[in-house]
């Protein structure tokens, strides 16, 4: 295979749980193959597909998606997992789609000393929705608000919401973004709802741990096949 010729897209989660569906789903697709642990190729569409665990926070986040890069030089990375909800009226396993990120907790007092975070590339939101369209799953695009910490207070997530009217907050997908963005390469993060980010949201996570510990649910596998296939309509357009 000549990697020249071929587009390398990165799927990265923060935890293994967030990324391991996806052997599973190109094992039943067709023209997928595995060329290696972390590598899988599609020869007709010339799409190298990287899968990465780069560790939970904003810190592992950073590193993890700069060995990423600086070992496969991918042209698109996507972030997947599970996220608190901010959109009114969504429900557990619906998802959010990143049009643009937001560290609530880097407040610097230069406002010039404050990160570049690119906006994801718009054909790609765009794929990214259409594809959860097709698969019947609800899908809200938006600002994806990222901070080192576990939300799970209503009042805090008030804030968070006057401040950057986010559809969803993670710890992750603005880490990503920054190094990705001063790398020159695309980034968008792909969410779902794991929890809302309020006063519940320690016992809903608890719940949603022990349910895919004891794997009776599935929402965490939403947001690979939604990767997925955006990578695939967008190399075909």
């Amino acid at each position: 295979m000549s990697e020249s010729k071929f587009y390398t897209a990165a799927i990265v989660g923060a935890l293994p749980v967030e990324i391991a569906y996806l052997s599973k789903y190109l094992a039943e697709q067709p023209d997928w193959k595995s060329v290696s642990e972390n590598e899988y190729v599609n020869e007709p569409l010339k799409i190298r597909l990287v899968v990465w665990v780069i560790g939970a926070g904003k810190v592992n986040a950073a590193f993890g998606t700069a060995d990423l890069i600086s070992a496969f030089k991918p042209d698109i990375i996507i972030n997947v997992g599970i996220a608190g909800g901010f959109v009114k009226g969504a429900r557990r396993g619906d998802v959010a789609i990143g049009k643009s990120y937001a560290q609530v907790d880097h407040k610097p007092y230069f406002k010039d000393h404050l990160p570049v975070l690119n906006d994801a590339p718009a054909e790609l939101v765009r794929n990214a929705i259409l594809a959860a369209s097709e698969l019947g799953i609800s899908a809200t695009s938006g600002v994806i608000a990222t901070g080192d910490f576990f939300l799970h207070d209503s009042k805090q997530k008030e804030a968070i919401a006057a401040e950057f009217n986010p559809v969803a907050f993670d710890m992750e997908s603005a880490a990503i973004c920054q190094v990705a963005s001063a790398k020159g390469i695309g980034f968008m993060s792909i969410r779902t709802f794991s929890d809302f980010a309020d006063d519940d949201a320690g016992n809903v996570a608890t719940k949603t741990r022990n349910e895919i510990i004891q794997k009776t649910v599935t929402i965490e596998h939403t947001p690979v096949i939604i990767a997925v296939e955006a990578i695939k309509k967008t190399r075909a357009a």
